[in-house]
């Protein structure tokens, strides 16, 4: 399993299990079903269904995701760990943020409170 994998299975497990986390996840849906954020990487595709009280992960492409992230699993895990600036990886290309980047803030909102739960 990649790292990327890794981390996506540890944000799902975190985000499945606490209440706090599930509330926060809630906050983002808001009035709608669920949003869909799909990953390219040379690791393949991937999306995520995030609903108001679980994310899950699914192999392949998704064909009307939200948002959709190209990238390396590298720069992925970069960004999501802190490691790499977001705005960085828009700047020089090594990103390709599709569709409505605006999803970009509570996922790096929920990341940030998974990993300062994690501490």
């Amino acid at each position: 399993m990649s790292q990327l994998q890794e981390f996506f299975k540890f944000l799902m497990t975190q985000c499945n299990t606490k209440d706090d986390l599930k509330k926060q996840l809630a906050a983002w849906v808001g009035p709608y079903h669920g949003k869909i954020l799909q990953v390219h990487t040379e690791e393949g595709d991937q999306y995520m269904v995030v609903t108001k009280d679980k994310i899950e992960l699914f192999e392949g492409s998704y064909p009307s995701p939200d948002v959709t992230y190209k990238s390396s699993a590298a720069i992925l895990l970069g960004i999501f760990t802190g490691e790499v600036p977001f705005k960085d990886t828009m700047k020089d290309g090594s990103l390709q943020v599709i569709g409505n980047a605006n999803e970009s803030d509570p996922l790096a909102n929920l990341i940030l409170q998974v990993m300062m739960g994690a501490m």
